[in-house]
């Protein structure tokens, strides 16, 4: 059976993507045209031959992980080598921007890069990572699905790599109505998200659905590890929280699971 590749630890792809957006920042400031083709470079070997030949990614694993706890959880090592794809594209367009004196349009593709960088590092959501979701399932590919759930009081075991009841805050009291809730992280480039929306609304009557915009509810998103759109967390009437499902195929796989279980009155 075929497998993909290993997960990696999310905070190495944010790390690099905090020291690009900082690099790109502080070159525009001083006017170091160099800064750009230096970090396509840095972006193109961490994508092309993995983490082991990417300066940031390795100072991350050989440094800065071994001080940190382990990572609560995983991710799939495609979607940020497509994004840093992207990226060395953008800043190989920008360094032949500068050599051919177009100097404004080398600065406004670095600062594209080095904004959407920062997006990632600060939030957790990766523009390129979206795209590359996207483009997989266009053309058929496989699905990535993503759900930490919650154990219940009445549950005898604890399932494989769930969280613990209580590891994510309780859903904020101005989002409850005494029923079920589902919390929607969204932003203005998630194309899925309102067909999620649309299918919360209609399977779930009798719940409450809430949309949020990952851009103005900085706090929350990272207090629920969003890392993509749509992101979704379902809690109980009281806001405990049951589940937090990551991507589209996740929440409909949720609730297909709470259709097949629900027991007819």
């Amino acid at each position: 059976m075929h497998e993909g590749p290993t997960p990696i630890d999310p905070r190495g792809p944010r790390t690099n993507q905090a020291v690009l957006a900082l690099a790109l920042v502080l070159g525009f400031v001083t006017s170091q045209t160099w800064v750009a083709p230096l970090f396509a470079a840095v972006l193109f070997l961490g994508a092309a031959f993995g983490p082991k030949w990417g300066p940031v990614l390795r100072l991350y694993g050989a440094v800065i992980r071994p001080r940190l706890s382990p990572p609560s959880e995983l991710e799939d090592p495609r979607p940020p080598r497509f994004a840093a794809s992207v990226g060395v594209a953008f800043l190989t367009a920008a360094s032949l921007a500068f050599v051919a004196g177009a100097t404004t349009l080398g600065w406004i593709l670095a600062l594209v890069v080095a904004a959407l960088a920062a997006l990632a590092a600060t939030t957790g959501l990766c523009v390129g990572c979206e795209m590359y979701v996207l483009l997989v399932r266009l053309r058929g590919g496989v699905r990535v699905v993503t759900v930490e759930r919650a154990v219940s009081d009445s549950s005898d075991h604890t399932p494989a790599r769930a969280p613990r009841r209580g590891e994510f805050p309780s859903v904020p009291e101005s989002f409850l109505d005494g029923s079920p809730v589902w919390l929607v992280f969204t932003t203005e480039y998630c194309a899925v998200c309102p067909g999620i929306v649309e299918l919360l609304t209609s399977e779930r009557p009798g719940e409450r659905v809430v949309t949020l915009d990952v851009a103005d509810h900085l706090d929350l998103a990272s207090a629920y590890r969003v890392r993509r759109a749509p992101t979704v967390v379902r809690a109980a009437a009281d806001g405990t929280v049951l589940a937090r499902l990551s991507g589209a195929d996740s929440v409909r796989a949720e609730v297909r699971s709470l259709s097949a279980t629900s027991i007819p009155a």
